[in-house]
């Protein structure tokens, strides 16, 4: 029947509650509206306030820049000044344009901080500074006026500030075996391994097996050392030999997983160290570790001669294992 329909079953609600709901509801409306355009009108200001700074940042960002004729200035300067012993440290590390206008003879060190570095070989650090440039934080100067006996400067050249900083304790060794590759002999899989024309050695018993003297990555920083790949298992390890290395009273070095290896691999790699024939110690590279590490080891006996420094390479899981290592003789 038609009043037994569905809609017609209850009773429509009165009319004031009808209204007092209405009314209820324009209440809620009206006390939200408000607040609703404000967070509107905030997130407007937001996105202008961040447009603006954009763009003054990028209007302004050639006026915080050295100009060519500060490079060419601080080229001049380090071309009279520099000698021996000196690099220079870029702040911040991303200022690459130093490598390309700062003279070749002083090396450039784009390092985010020297703070624990050991900085082979060098006596003075030259600071080049981009004071007013993004991202820097002047904590390389922190870390250079820790480490400094004397510090002069800094002078300012347009854009850039440059100081110098005469280390307190510079670490000058008696040799840096990854220089001395080419006096060295290099064996694997009970061959000796021949240099090819690029001054790396292949060996011929194990054609996986190289050694060679390259700059690698280690923890996103540039490090020079000795690659090398080791034999795989049951074959004769990797042998570098070192002849004619002066001694002092200890040999100190780094060991790093390079590459991919870092990531996967599944056993360490062991050095073992011999001079004249004598272990003086073996240091380990721990799979999934990654890192620049040390190791060192007491060579009194030998202090005061030369002698050949022999490293044995073995690793229980050859695959892919890029490694690299230095090592270098302390007076």
């Amino acid at each position: 029947r038609q009043d037994l329909a569905p809609e017609r079953r209850w009773p429509r609600a009165p009319w004031f509650l009808r209204r007092a709901r209405r009314g209820s509801a324009s209440v809620a409306e009206g006390q939200a509206a408000p607040w609703t355009r404000l967070a509107a009108a905030l997130f407007a200001l937001g996105v202008l306030a961040l447009g603006a700074s954009g763009l003054v940042f990028y209007a302004t960002l050639p006026a915080r820049l050295p100009s060519p004729l500060d490079w060419r200035s601080a080229a001049v300067l380090l071309a009279r000044d520099a000698r021996p012993g000196d690099v220079v440290a870029l702040d911040p590390s991303w200022a690459e344009r130093g490598r390309e206008v700062l003279p070749a003879s002083v090396p450039v060190l784009a390092f985010p901080r020297l703070a624990g570095e050991d900085l082979i070989g060098v006596r003075r650090v030259w600071l080049v500074a981009l004071p007013r440039a993004p991202g820097r934080h002047a904590t390389l100067e922190r870390d250079l006026v820790a480490r400094a006996g004397r510090a002069f400067g800094p002078l300012r050249l347009g854009g850039l500030e440059i100081a110098r900083y005469d280390l307190r304790s510079p670490l000058l060794p008696l040799a840096f075996l990854p220089d001395r590759l080419a006096t060295a002999s290099v064996s694997a899989g009970g061959e000796a391994c021949a240099r090819d024309d690029r001054g790396a050695f292949r060996c011929p018993a194990i054609s996986s097996v190289v050694v060679a003297r390259e700059e690698r990555e280690v923890d996103f920083l540039p490090r020079p050392c000795l690659f090398a790949h080791p034999a795989p298992p049951g074959a004769e390890p990797l042998t570098v030999a070192f002849p004619d290395v002066p001694m002092g009273r200890a040999l100190q070095g780094h060991t790093a997983m390079v590459g991919e290896a870092a990531l996967t691999a599944s056993a360490p790699v062991e050095v073992a160290v011999k001079v004249d024939g004598e272990v003086v110690g073996t240091a380990e590279e721990p799979p999934g570790q990654l890192g620049w590490h040390a190791f060192r080891f007491d060579t009194p006996r030998a202090a005061g001669r030369v002698a050949t420094v022999t490293f044995t390479v073995a690793t229980a899981d050859a695959a892919r294992r890029e490694f690299c290592f230095d090592a270098y003789t302390l007076p």
